[in-house]
């Protein structure tokens, strides 16, 4: 019944299955192996469809399921797999001279500004076509920008991850993105040699971003207040201080300093409410619903196409289909059809921290959150609204506690009141900054509008430090596996469907899953 009701998952189980196998698995297939299966099983399916018995259909149905986890094997190989990796280590210990075209804007650091490169050849024209992290050091020339041909003098040493054995795994991360090697260019190893032509959305995307920027800035803000507003609204959040990032991730409400959906949704009402004089014919709904998708699409540009920002973007672009057909779009829908969207464009995307949890925590409000609404129905309404900010809250920390926890180790007590004094302060600085924006050209207005904004992001830093310094605001140094991780949202989901379906067989199923948790905690004890 639920496949029947969500189609698209008998796409997306299969898919995601096989960006698994290529990840996890050492097995080798050659594109042309992987996409002669993929059309021999399409070719299959298509014939046996034709015969309109239970076992051809079924058999076609197999068929389909295996090209698509060929379809996930497949991308997920050409993005991840490098088997030249140590013939081309070689080449740069041998040949320390290489030209590189800059294929993204330089990023500022403390000592050096962090390049991404594309390595082209060694400088007797040996092709190589490998990309790499350069961090060229800060002096008294510009740094090498997007488009720029230079020839480097320096060492390119394959990324290695640190000592510590339990500490992030760098190297894969990197890997993931297809970035493989890394290196330092030290003051004049480098120079340009010429100009490549640039992906021109992304250049502008980059200019209209920075603009945005020095409106920010020439409106009086700067320091922390500066660096927040560009962080939870453009999306740029290098210029933050690394303690100021650690107080939000102790409290719980790192996520405000991310563009997400609920950025996302702020910019779409705002946008909405805007166009609603073009609900009146079915030609202006046509319109509205181009200018909407182009508005939200242009804003996800600027802000770097982050997943949880393209996923939301992805969301709100099927509500305004829906909306324009006169449609109501069912939430599981666009998250799933999103989610595949996004997997086929980078199946790597499904290892990234980030895009989980954000997946993690929109489903979990989905799922849980009017459950928890429907506890209690205060009479008063602004008791109601804090009511629902708290099931929001709770329902997203329950879905994502165990993979925050597996993933980092610690977990904020005070989320809850962390997430009640922030989540409405960020949506007032939101709508703040999206005003000043809009009225940037009014010099008057936009200075009244920066001082409003500076003192809002103010509170909100006093905020988030104040209850970081209150005592046991982190629990740290929890372990789990991943297997544990597992069985707690195995035990959530039957405690879950015991409240809903009220059978024993949930309960004894929650209660194994629980028992297993505790089971190898103790395990651990004992072997380690």
């Amino acid at each position: 019944m639920f496949f029947q009701n969500y189609p698209i998952l008998r796409l997306l189980i299969p898919f995601a299955l096989g960006v698994g196998m290529a990840y996890w698995t050492p097995l080798e297939l050659s594109r042309l192996a992987t996409l002669s299966l993929m059309s021999a099983c399409w070719l299959v399916a298509l014939l046996l469809q034709h015969r309109k018995t239970l076992t051809t259909t079924l058999l076609s149905g197999v068929f389909l399921q295996i090209m698509f986890i060929l379809a996930g094997f497949c991308l997920t190989c050409i993005r991840f797999r490098n088997d030249n990796v140590v013939s081309f280590k070689k080449i740069f210990e041998e040949k320390p001279t290489f030209v590189a075209k800059i294929i993204d804007h330089p990023v500022p650091k403390a000592k050096s500004f962090k390049v991404l490169a594309n390595i082209t050849q060694s400088t007797d024209g040996q092709a190589i076509n490998q990309k790499a992290v350069l961090y060229f050091a800060k002096d008294s020339l510009h740094p090498p920008d997007y488009g720029d041909v230079v020839i480097i003098r320096s060492k390119i040493a394959e990324i290695e991850n640190f000592k510590d054995p339990h500490a992030f795994d760098y190297k894969k991360y990197m890997q993931r993105k297809g970035i493989f090697f890394s290196g330092y260019v030290p003051k004049n190893k480098w120079r340009k040699i010429g100009r490549f032509e640039v992906n021109p959305v992304r250049n502008q995307a980059y200019r209209i971003q920075h603009y945005f920027s020095r409106i920010f800035a020439d409106a009086g803000m700067s320091g922390d207040e500066y660096s927040v507003i560009t962080a939870i609204l453009l999306g740029n959040n290098e210029t933050m201080e690394a303690e100021l990032k650690a107080s939000y991730a102790s409290a719980g409400v790192s996520h405000i300093l991310c563009v997400s959906g609920m950025h996302v949704g702020v910019i779409f009402m705002i946008l909405n409410f805007l166009l609603q004089p073009l609900e009146y014919s079915k030609a202006l709904r046509l319109l509205k619903a181009i200018l909407l998708m182009l508005f939200i699409w242009v804003y996800a540009c600027i802000t770097g196409l982050s997943p949880s920002v393209t996923r939301a973007a992805t969301m709100f672009s099927f509500v305004t289909i829906g909306g324009m057909l006169r449609r109501n779009t069912n939430i599981f829908h666009s998250l799933f059809a999103s989610l595949f969207i996004l997997l086929i464009i980078n199946p790597l995307l499904i290892f990234e921290t980030g895009f989980q949890l954000s997946y993690t925590a929109v489903f979990g409000i989905v799922i849980f959150q009017q459950k928890f609404v429907e506890l209690w129905e205060p009479k008063s309404k602004i008791v109601n609204y804090f009511w629902n900010l708290i099931t929001v809250s709770v329902a997203a920390q329950l879905a994502t506690f165990p993979l925050s926890v597996y993933t980092f180790g610690q977990f904020p007590n005070y989320f809850l009141l962390a997430n009640l004094s922030v989540i409405t302060l960020s949506f007032v600085v939101v709508v703040s900054g999206v005003c000043l924006l809009a009225v940037s050209f009014i010099p008057v207005v936009s200075n009244f509008l920066a001082w409003l904004l500076t003192h809002e992001i103010k509170l909100m830093n006093f905020l988030i430090q104040s209850i970081e310094k209150l005592p046991g605001s982190v629990t740290e140094n929890i372990h789990i596996s991943w297997v544990q991780m597992l069985l707690i949202y195995l035990c959530i989901i039957f405690f879950y469907l015991l409240f809903q379906k009220k059978k024993k067989i949930y309960y004894w199923l929650g209660l194994a899953s629980l028992s297993g948790i505790v089971l190898l905690f103790d395990l651990s004890k004992i072997l380690f």
